[in-house]
């Protein structure tokens, strides 16, 4: 039914190249939808720390001169520092993927127990 929805006539399965292809173009999507988004939020960073001087010109009484290489330098700066961020974030991922066999108990989560009273037995504490 798979193959007929698609139009493959040999089979997903019987064509080991259309699966690898499939599977990389699944990985591609994935790749590129992470870097767009990561790009974006660089944008986003870039704005608000070139606007930082602004803000503290106005607000914190500070003395920065308004230049477009002092804005262009903030604004690096911020997505220097985002990516920075980044990668420690994902060595963080990746070192808990790794060290999840290791820890204790496997990496199960405790479960926390909660012991719910009825209203009975709170009467019954009330009275005595």
């Amino acid at each position: 039914m798979f193959d007929t929805i698609l139009g493959f006539s040999g089979g997903l399965l019987q064509q080991p190249s259309l699966l690898i292809f499939f599977v990389l173009f699944f990985l591609f999507i994935i790749i590129a939808y992470k870097v767009v988004k990561m790009l974006i939020r660089a944008a986003m960073i870039a704005l608000i720390s070139g606007a930082f001087p602004l803000f503290s010109n106005a607000f914190l009484g500070t003395a920065i001169p308004i230049t477009v290489g002092n804005v262009l330098w903030f604004a690096t700066t911020g997505v220097e520092v985002y990516f920075v961020y980044s990668i420690l974030v994902g060595m963080g991922k990746i070192a808990d993927v790794l060290s999840k066999p290791f820890r204790r108990g496997g990496g199960k989560r405790k479960e926390k127990v909660i012991i719910v009273e009825k209203a009975k037995d709170k009467d019954a504490k009330k009275e005595g």
